[in-house]
């Protein structure tokens, strides 16, 4: 290959270059609005804004964590489990049981009832006792300091159910 023809074939290739060249910059913006978009999106869900988290992420705790020390402090933390304004919840149960057998209590319609409040799904009663973890807020205490007492109780749970499963924990069924 003589000199004019390797001049000729690098020219092509610097005009190659210099159209992915151009290219280079759009793309790399749009790889980087989409880090963005997904780095927002996932902050605005787990923090600013009011996204329903899942009954199962809100309430299941099977098996129980063995936070040994400040169970409610711990998971309360963990799980970010607050009230929408970023103020500390004042009560807040976690159940230890596997979240498929609260979707059985929902497909079995003799554990239908009335619910604690009103409400346009089918509420649920289950028949067995749970192992329950009852957080309450102690007082005094203020966002992001959130502190609280445990309680475990043995107990039934009153919950709506969709297609689905289990989407809101009315509370506990207290013994009479």
């Amino acid at each position: 290959m003589d000199l004019a023809s390797a001049r000729t074939t690098a020219n092509k290739i610097g005009e190659k270059a210099k159209r992915v060249n151009g290219i280079f910059p759009l793309l790399l913006l749009l790889v980087l609005a989409f880090l963005l978009m997904l780095g927002l999106s996932r902050d605005l869900n787990d923090d600013h804004w009011l996204i329903e988290k899942t009954f199962e992420e809100e309430h299941i705790d099977y098996p129980k964590s063995q936070h040994l020390f400040r169970y409610c402090n711990a998971m309360m933390l963990l799980r970010k489990i607050r009230n929408p304004i970023n103020t500390c919840k004042q009560k807040h149960t976690f159940i230890h049981e596997k979240i498929e057998t609260l979707v059985s209590i929902c497909k079995n319609f003799t554990t239908l009832t009335t619910c604690k409040y009103p409400s346009r799904m089918d509420c649920h009663q289950s028949q067995v006792k749970f192992q329950l973890t009852v957080c309450k807020l102690i007082e005094g205490t203020k966002f992001p300091g959130c502190k609280y007492n445990s309680q475990t109780k043995f107990k039934s749970i009153l919950f709506n159910c969709d297609e689905l499963g289990p989407v809101y924990l009315h509370g506990i069924v207290e013994d009479f």
